[in-house]
């Protein structure tokens, strides 16, 4: 068995084919892992190629690990076609709509009772402790 094998049972689905574990800090309350975006440029009309211009990192609550709040760090890439002033970025879903949850997380916190529109109140222990971009 590999090592992303193993690792896939932990993260949402399919994440590893997206991003790459980067880093992973652990405290007394929290385990945050951080992933970074492959350098994967998305599709887009036109001969003309983006450039890439950084990350924005992206913090989201996931299930609890070993009794400590589980944190998914993305550092998502954006790039920009020259003489365009939009930012491009791949179409990948982190977030359960209106939450800072990923999505499997909230569907199962819901199911348990919680009103989508109130998550984030009701369990607000989940809420990660940083959220600063890069």
């Amino acid at each position: 068995m590999d090592i992303n094998q193993v690792l896939s049972v932990f993260l949402p689905e399919n994440c590893l084919n997206y991003f790459d574990i980067t880093d992973v800090q652990t405290t007394d309350e929290e385990i945050q892992i951080t992933l970074t975006e492959k350098n994967v440029i998305p599709k887009q009309n036109g001969d003309v190629k983006p450039v890439f211009k950084g990350y924005k990192a992206i913090t989201v609550s996931d299930f609890p690990i070993r009794g400590k709040r589980g944190v998914l760090r993305f550092k998502r890439r954006y790039w920009q076609t020259p003489g365009e002033h939009t930012m491009l970025t791949s179409d990948i879903p982190l977030v359960f709509p209106g939450t800072k949850l990923e999505r499997a997380f909230a569907h199962f916190l819901k199911e348990r009772g919680g009103d989508v529109a109130d998550l984030l109140g009701e369990y607000s222990d989940f809420i990660p402790h940083s959220s600063k971009s890069i």
